[in-house]
């Protein structure tokens, strides 16, 4: 009987008062003018798709930047209550900020500010689509190297292609979840192949490669491991083939 009252009770409220209980409807968002048929959205254009709240993206800003941005203090001297967040596992723009400062770095030429994006005692990196890792396994690509050693590459490569720019299909975004570190970026370079590097004179043939590549930034803010997949320059497969 108590049952039947409570039963008869509830039916009761629900009836009287659908408004207090029903969910707001969705509100489907406009189209931008400029993302339509004739005219697709541009790399720098701000999104409201569900594509950048999948990767977890935890600012504000949209995650399709075509170009890397400049350091920020935060990134080398970051203050008390953003080292407490990095440690709880939060301030993934901040872990942003540190990969788009080594995109900026190879963009600007910078070498010391490319160094010191990485651990003094070197990082991980996995180049898994280099040649020589072929038939290795995800696991046996790893190299440990020196922040110095990479600086250095990215010296030989830039002397190669001195006018390379960096630039954006997908900024770098770091990923959903509390200790998800991981930071992604879906990258491409331009340029030519006009200087000499590694002892190889150019030919002058257009430097045209991309790469999606996602960098581990540990709570220090320093990049500690790289997996890497991308094509390669002119440059880089006679380098490769000299065995440099």
């Amino acid at each position: 009987m108590i049952a039947k009252l409570v039963l008869i009770t509830t039916a009761a409220l629900l009836a009287s008062a659908p408004r207090a209980l029903s969910f707001p409807p969705r509100v489907a968002h406009a189209a931008s003018p400029a993302r339509t048929a004739a005219s697709p959205p541009s790399i720098g254009a701000t999104s409201t798709s569900s594509s950048v709240t999948s990767l977890g993206a935890s600012s504000n800003e949209p995650h399709l930047r075509p170009r890397p941005r400049p350091p920020s203090k935060s990134t080398t001297d970051p203050n008390f209550l953003q080292r407490i967040r990095l440690r709880l596992g939060f301030a993934k723009g901040l872990r942003e900020r540190v990969v788009h400062k080594y995109f900026h770095g190879v963009d600007t030429k910078n070498i010391p500010q490319i160094v010191e994006c990485f651990e003094a005692d070197g990082a991980i990196i996995r180049d898994v689509c280099s040649l020589s890792n072929r038939d290795a396994s995800y696991e046996d690509v790893g190299k440990l190297v020196a922040p110095e050693f990479l600086g250095e590459r990215c010296r030989e490569f830039l002397a190669a292609h001195p006018d390379a720019k960096v630039m954006f299909h997908y900024s770098p975004t770091c990923g959903r979840g509390r200790n998800n570190n991981w930071v992604y970026a879906h990258w491409y370079e331009t340029g030519a192949w006009s200087g000499e590097s590694g002892g190889i004179r150019p030919d002058g043939s257009p430097l045209n490669v991309q790469g999606q590549t996602r960098f581990l930034v540990n709570d220090d803010l320093k990049i500690e491991e790289i997996v890497i997949t991308r094509t390669f320059s002119r440059w880089e497969e006679m380098l490769i083939k000299g065995g440099g």
